[in-house]
Protein backbone atom coordinates (compact mmCIF):
# COMPACT_ATOMS: atom_id res chain seq x y z
CA UNK A 1 0.00 0.00 0.00
CA UNK A 2 2.63 2.23 0.90
CA UNK A 3 4.95 1.27 -1.97
CA UNK A 4 1.68 2.13 -4.32
CA UNK A 5 1.46 5.97 -3.17
CA UNK A 6 4.59 6.52 -3.35
CA UNK A 7 4.52 5.69 -6.97
CA UNK A 8 1.75 7.87 -7.66
CA UNK A 9 2.75 10.92 -6.19
CA UNK A 10 0.16 13.77 -7.32
CA UNK A 11 2.44 17.07 -8.77
CA UNK A 12 1.09 20.32 -8.51
CA UNK A 13 -1.79 20.26 -10.77
CA UNK A 14 -3.18 17.14 -9.28
CA UNK A 15 -2.07 14.46 -11.88
CA UNK A 16 -1.01 11.41 -10.98
CA UNK A 17 2.30 10.87 -12.18
CA UNK A 18 3.74 6.89 -13.06
CA UNK A 19 7.69 5.99 -11.85
CA UNK A 20 7.74 5.20 -16.06
CA UNK A 21 6.61 9.19 -16.74
CA UNK A 22 9.57 10.39 -14.42
CA UNK A 23 11.90 8.38 -16.36
CA UNK A 24 10.44 9.19 -19.13
CA UNK A 25 10.69 12.86 -18.20
CA UNK A 26 14.20 12.39 -17.28
CA UNK A 27 15.50 11.25 -20.37
CA UNK A 28 13.93 13.88 -22.53
CA UNK A 29 15.52 16.59 -20.23
CA UNK A 30 19.16 15.08 -20.50
CA UNK A 31 18.77 14.66 -24.61
CA UNK A 32 17.22 18.82 -24.27
CA UNK A 33 20.49 19.74 -22.39
CA UNK A 34 22.78 17.28 -24.88
CA UNK A 35 21.37 19.46 -27.45
CA UNK A 36 21.41 22.73 -26.20
CA UNK A 37 25.37 22.07 -25.34
CA UNK A 38 25.65 20.92 -29.05
CA UNK A 39 24.10 23.89 -30.05
CA UNK A 40 26.43 26.29 -28.06
CA UNK A 41 29.57 24.27 -29.44
CA UNK A 42 28.43 24.65 -32.85
CA UNK A 43 27.98 28.32 -32.13
CA UNK A 44 31.55 28.68 -30.88
CA UNK A 45 33.12 27.25 -33.61
CA UNK A 46 31.34 28.78 -36.62
CA UNK A 47 30.41 32.12 -35.54
CA UNK A 48 33.62 33.67 -36.56
CA UNK A 49 33.69 32.23 -40.19
CA UNK A 50 32.49 34.20 -43.11
CA UNK A 51 29.67 33.30 -45.10
CA UNK A 52 31.43 32.33 -48.19
CA UNK A 53 33.64 29.43 -45.85
CA UNK A 54 30.13 28.56 -44.42
CA UNK A 55 28.91 28.12 -48.03
CA UNK A 56 31.61 26.57 -48.63
CA UNK A 57 31.64 23.70 -46.33
CA UNK A 58 28.08 23.08 -46.42
CA UNK A 59 28.35 22.49 -50.37
CA UNK A 60 31.26 19.88 -48.86
CA UNK A 61 29.40 18.27 -46.47
CA UNK A 62 26.38 17.42 -48.98
CA UNK A 63 28.70 16.40 -51.83
CA UNK A 64 30.38 14.07 -49.11
CA UNK A 65 27.07 12.80 -47.66
CA UNK A 66 25.54 12.23 -50.86
CA UNK A 67 28.39 10.73 -52.40
CA UNK A 68 28.73 8.38 -49.68
CA UNK A 69 24.95 7.65 -49.92
CA UNK A 70 25.26 6.78 -53.27
CA UNK A 71 28.42 4.47 -52.87
CA UNK A 72 26.12 2.84 -49.97
CA UNK A 73 23.23 2.30 -52.44
CA UNK A 74 25.35 0.73 -55.65
CA UNK A 75 27.29 -1.34 -53.20
CA UNK A 76 24.38 -2.68 -51.84
CA UNK A 77 22.73 -3.57 -55.40
CA UNK A 78 25.71 -4.29 -57.18
CA UNK A 79 28.23 -6.03 -55.58
CA UNK A 80 30.99 -7.84 -56.81
CA UNK A 81 31.92 -10.45 -53.84
CA UNK A 82 28.54 -11.84 -53.46
CA UNK A 83 27.27 -14.82 -55.28
CA UNK A 84 23.90 -14.26 -54.75
CA UNK A 85 21.89 -11.23 -56.78
CA UNK A 86 20.44 -8.69 -54.68
CA UNK A 87 17.00 -8.73 -56.05
CA UNK A 88 15.37 -11.97 -56.90
CA UNK A 89 13.05 -12.43 -58.84
CA UNK A 90 10.34 -15.50 -58.33
CA UNK A 91 7.64 -17.12 -60.30
CA UNK A 92 3.94 -15.86 -58.49
CA UNK A 93 2.34 -19.57 -57.70
CA UNK A 94 -1.24 -19.61 -58.75
CA UNK A 95 -4.01 -20.38 -56.47
CA UNK A 96 -5.89 -24.05 -56.83
CA UNK A 97 -8.87 -22.55 -57.57
CA UNK A 98 -8.10 -18.90 -59.38
CA UNK A 99 -10.63 -19.96 -62.34
CA UNK A 100 -13.38 -20.47 -60.40
CA UNK A 101 -16.15 -18.18 -58.96
CA UNK A 102 -17.30 -20.39 -55.92
CA UNK A 103 -21.10 -20.37 -57.71
CA UNK A 104 -20.91 -24.09 -58.67
CA UNK A 105 -20.61 -25.05 -55.00
CA UNK A 106 -23.68 -23.55 -54.15
CA UNK A 107 -27.11 -25.95 -54.39
CA UNK A 108 -29.86 -24.15 -55.95
CA UNK A 109 -32.22 -22.44 -53.90
CA UNK A 110 -35.81 -24.14 -53.38
CA UNK A 111 -38.69 -22.86 -51.91
CA UNK A 112 -41.14 -25.69 -50.49
CA UNK A 113 -44.92 -25.34 -50.22
CA UNK A 114 -44.87 -24.84 -46.00
CA UNK A 115 -42.15 -22.28 -46.67
CA UNK A 116 -43.88 -20.42 -49.09
CA UNK A 117 -47.13 -20.52 -47.19
CA UNK A 118 -45.60 -18.77 -43.87
CA UNK A 119 -43.52 -16.14 -46.42
CA UNK A 120 -47.05 -15.56 -47.83
CA UNK A 121 -48.26 -15.32 -43.88
CA UNK A 122 -45.48 -13.21 -43.11
CA UNK A 123 -45.62 -10.47 -46.15
CA UNK A 124 -49.76 -10.48 -44.81
CA UNK A 125 -48.16 -9.58 -41.51
CA UNK A 126 -45.92 -7.09 -42.51
CA UNK A 127 -48.40 -4.76 -44.81
CA UNK A 128 -51.01 -5.17 -42.04
CA UNK A 129 -48.11 -3.79 -39.67
CA UNK A 130 -47.32 -1.44 -42.22
CA UNK A 131 -51.13 0.08 -42.57
CA UNK A 132 -52.34 0.25 -39.04
CA UNK A 133 -48.99 0.61 -37.01
CA UNK A 134 -46.44 1.71 -39.19
CA UNK A 135 -44.17 3.13 -36.81
CA UNK A 136 -43.47 -0.45 -35.79
CA UNK A 137 -43.19 -1.13 -39.53
CA UNK A 138 -40.70 1.92 -39.63
CA UNK A 139 -38.53 0.21 -37.03
CA UNK A 140 -38.67 -2.98 -38.13
CA UNK A 141 -37.38 -2.13 -41.64
CA UNK A 142 -34.82 -0.07 -40.30
CA UNK A 143 -33.03 -2.80 -38.04
CA UNK A 144 -33.53 -5.44 -41.41
CA UNK A 145 -33.82 -2.80 -44.70
CA UNK A 146 -33.29 -5.67 -46.98
CA UNK A 147 -36.03 -7.65 -44.93
CA UNK A 148 -38.72 -7.14 -47.55
CA UNK A 149 -36.51 -7.85 -51.05
CA UNK A 150 -35.20 -11.05 -49.41
CA UNK A 151 -39.25 -11.86 -49.23
CA UNK A 152 -39.74 -10.82 -52.83
CA UNK A 153 -36.71 -12.89 -53.83
CA UNK A 154 -38.01 -15.94 -52.34
CA UNK A 155 -41.00 -15.64 -53.64
CA UNK A 156 -39.70 -15.41 -57.22
CA UNK A 157 -37.71 -18.36 -56.35
CA UNK A 158 -40.86 -19.95 -55.58
CA UNK A 159 -42.82 -19.04 -59.01
CA UNK A 160 -39.71 -20.23 -60.90
CA UNK A 161 -39.68 -23.49 -59.57
CA UNK A 162 -43.12 -23.71 -60.51
CA UNK A 163 -42.78 -22.59 -64.09
CA UNK A 164 -39.99 -25.65 -64.56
Amino acid sequence: MWLSRKLNKKDEDGNSQTMSDKVAGKIAGAGIKVQGYFANGMTKIFKNMTNKKLKFLLILFCISAGGYSIYLIANAVVSPGKKQPAFKVDQVDMPKHFDRTGDELIPEATVDEQTFTKIQDFKKYMDSLKQKKSYLYDSIITVRPFLMDTVLMLEEIYYSQKQK
